[in-house]
């Protein structure tokens, strides 16, 4: 019976001793340094003999039972992450297909920065020209109202000249056509003296007998004033001679030929040209005859 008893007593003291080892083990600071005990008698050898501890031995003193020491649960702590795995080996061709997508990635934020920018840009410049457009459209506007106040007055002074113009010209036209009348009416007068005249000479023509009375010549006659003759000059012969030569003699022996009284209306015979033919002088003989 006392040898499993003291195999139940060893079993409890080498149990306790490896709890207390551990409790040393946890509450030891490592980080201090271990004291060094010098031992100056190397031959002095410490003997120790682990003796049974049963009821009946008397060496130790009897020790209640010890109760199973509970583990002292550690504070719990924090897990470490993981480091990080390894990196990978990637591929050549992995590597340019990531840098063209990044190289193209960089080309289309350059490309919408580029469009954006011109965008802003064209705002801008369409801004400046809506601007542009509306002064330019201001000073046209203004321009053609100094335009036209200035063809409107332009279209007043050629209105006024036109007008001044067509009233010259009405004055003109209806002096013109009074002229033509008192011309026309001299005219007459002359005519009418002008017969008188030449019956007046062919009262004193002798036409010679030889002549052809078909020739005519005429002549430039100056007269004073009253129709006394101052000279007869034979401007163009009649290729007779004599016939020209008693042409000329008949009108100085008509001296004074009948003249208006009128000095403006005797203007026209101060010097004249008379055409005369013997038929036609013959003619009125035979008419102031009859």
């Amino acid at each position: 019976m006392s040898a499993p008893h003291n195999s139940n007593y060893f079993i409890i003291s080498v149990v306790f001793h490896v709890a207390v080892v551990i409790i040393l083990a946890l509450g030891f600071d490592f980080t201090a340094p271990l004291a060094v005990i010098e031992n100056t008698n190397k031959n002095d050898v410490i003997s120790a003999v682990v003796l049974g501890d049963t009821a009946k031995s008397k060496i130790l003193p009897q020790k209640p039972t010890p109760e199973p020491v509970q583990q002292v649960a550690k504070p719990e702590s924090k897990p470490t992450p993981p480091p990080p795995p390894p990196p990978k080996l990637v591929s050549k061709a992995l590597q340019e297909a990531i840098q063209k997508d990044v190289i193209a990635l960089k080309i289309t934020e350059k490309k919408k920065l580029a469009e954006k920018k011109a965008e802003e840009e064209k705002k801008q410049r369409d801004l400046f020209a809506k601007d542009l457009l509306a002064d330019i459209k201001k000073q046209t506007n203004k321009h053609k109202e100094i335009k036209q106040k200035q063809l409107k007055s332009q279209f007043q002074k050629l209105l006024r000249e036109q007008a001044e113009q067509s009233l010259r010209q009405q004055l003109l036209n209806e002096e013109i056509k009074l002229q033509g009348t008192q011309n026309r009416q001299a005219q007459g007068e002359v005519n009418k003296y002008k017969a008188l005249i030449l019956q007046a000479i062919s009262e004193h023509w002798l036409v010679p007998p030889q002549a052809d009375k078909k020739l005519s010549c005429e002549l430039m006659i100056r007269l004073a004033p009253g129709g006394v003759v101052l000279d007869v000059q034979i401007t163009r012969s009649s290729g007779d001679p004599a016939l020209d030569s008693s042409a000329r003699a008949a009108v100085m022996k008509s001296s004074p030929l009948p003249v208006p009284t009128d000095t403006e209306a005797f203007e026209p015979f101060r010097e004249f040209v008379l055409k005369v033919k013997p038929e036609n002088v013959l003619a009125a003989t035979d008419m102031s005859n009859g």
